[in-house]
C-alpha cells in the first residue's frame, strides 16, 4: 500500500467514526454491575443462612415429634421447657409429710405441663434472685418447691401461685421475738405485696420472702436458709422485690393465674 492510499484508509476511517458518535462511559455501568452482583451474593449467603436455620428449626420439631399437633402444655400457652434443661432435683419426703403439688400419678399431659411450668420458673426466679442465691432448679416431686446452691449451701426456694381462698392476707406486722418484720410495697399492676424476713427455727437463720394477690390467685416466694449450716437466706427483701418487678417472674405468675398448677386450698373444720 502506498503512502496515498494509507492516507485514503485514515481518511475514512474518521469520517465513518465521526459519524457513530463518541464512546459512551463503561466505567458506571461496570460499577453499578458490581454492586448489584455484590447485593445478589449478600442476599444469597442471607437466604442460605436463613434456610439452614429454618432446617434446624424444623428438624428440632420433627425430632421432638412436632408433627404429631400441639401438646397440652402449648394448649394452655406454655411451650415446651426453656433450654439449657435444669435437671430437677431429688429431695426424698420425710415420713408422713403431706406433698403439695405432688406430680406423682398426673396424667402424662398434665404432668408435662407442669414440668414445663417449673422449668420456666426456675429461669425466672434465676433472673428474680441475686446471683448469692446459686442456681435455681426444680425439686422432681412438687410442682411448688425448687433448690439452689452456692458456696456449698443448699437453700430452697418455695414459689406458690394458689387460686384465691377468699381470706384476707395475713397482716403485715413486726414480731420481734420471732426476729420477724414485715413491710408493704407496691408491685405492679395495682397489687400489694408484703414482704417478711423471719427467723426459721432458730433466731441464727432467717429467711426472706414476698406475699401478694394477683388476678384471682395468691402468690408465695419464700427463700428458706441452709439450716443444717446455720446460713441465712443471702437474699434482702429489697432484692426480692427489685427481683419480682424487674424480671419475667411476674408472666409465669400470670400464666399459673389463668392455668392453675395448684388447687384452691379447703380448710377442714374441726381438722
Amino acid at each position: 500500500m502506498t503512502d496515498q492510499d494509507a492516507l485514503l484508509v485514515k481518511d475514512v476511517m474518521k469520517r465513518t467514526a465521526d459519524g457513530l458518535g463518541p464512546l459512551p462511559d463503561l466505567v458506571p455501568e461496570a460499577v453499578a454491575r458490581g454492586r448489584r452482583r455484590r447485593a445478589r451474593t449478600r442476599l444469597a449467603l442471607t437466604a442460605s443462612a436463613f434456610g439452614a436455620v429454618t432446617l434446624g428449626v424444623l428438624g428440632a420439631a420433627v425430632l421432638s415429634g412436632g408433627d404429631s399437633g400441639p401438646s397440652p402444655a402449648s394448649a394452655t400457652g406454655v411451650a415446651a421447657a426453656p433450654a439449657p434443661y435444669r435437671t430437677p432435683v431429688h429431695v426424698e419426703p420425710s415420713p408422713g409429710e403431706q406433698v403439695e403439688g405432688g406430680l406423682a400419678g398426673l396424667p402424662a399431659g398434665e404432668r408435662q405441663r407442669l414440668e414445663n411450668f417449673q422449668q420456666r420458673a426456675a429461669v425466672a426466679l434465676d433472673e428474680a434472685l441475686p446471683d448469692t442465691v446459686g442456681t435455681i432448679r426444680p425439686v422432681d416431686s412438687t410442682v411448688v418447691r425448687y433448690q439452689a446452691e452456692a458456696d456449698g449451701n443448699v437453700f430452697t426456694v418455695h414459689f406458690t401461685v394458689r387460686p384465691a381462698d377468699g381470706k384476707a392476707p395475713e397482716e403485715c406486722r413486726d414480731v420481734p421475738r420471732k426476729r420477724m418484720t414485715c413491710v408493704k410495697a407496691e408491685l405492679a399492676e395495682g397489687s400489694e405485696a408484703r414482704l417478711r424476713r423471719s427467723a426459721v427455727n432458730s433466731l441464727e437463720t432467717t429467711s426472706t420472702s414476698i406475699d401478694f394477690e394477683f388476678g384471682n390467685s395468691t402468690v408465695l416466694i419464700d427463700v428458706s436458709p441452709d439450716e443444717g449450716k446455720g446460713v441465712s437466706a443471702p437474699v434482702t427483701v429489697q432484692q426480692l422485690l427489685d427481683g419480682v418487678r424487674g424480671s419475667g417472674l411476674l408472666d409465669v405468675v400470670r400464666y399459673a393465674d389463668e392455668h392453675p398448677v395448684l388447687q384452691r386450698e379447703v380448710s377442714v373444720q374441726g381438722g
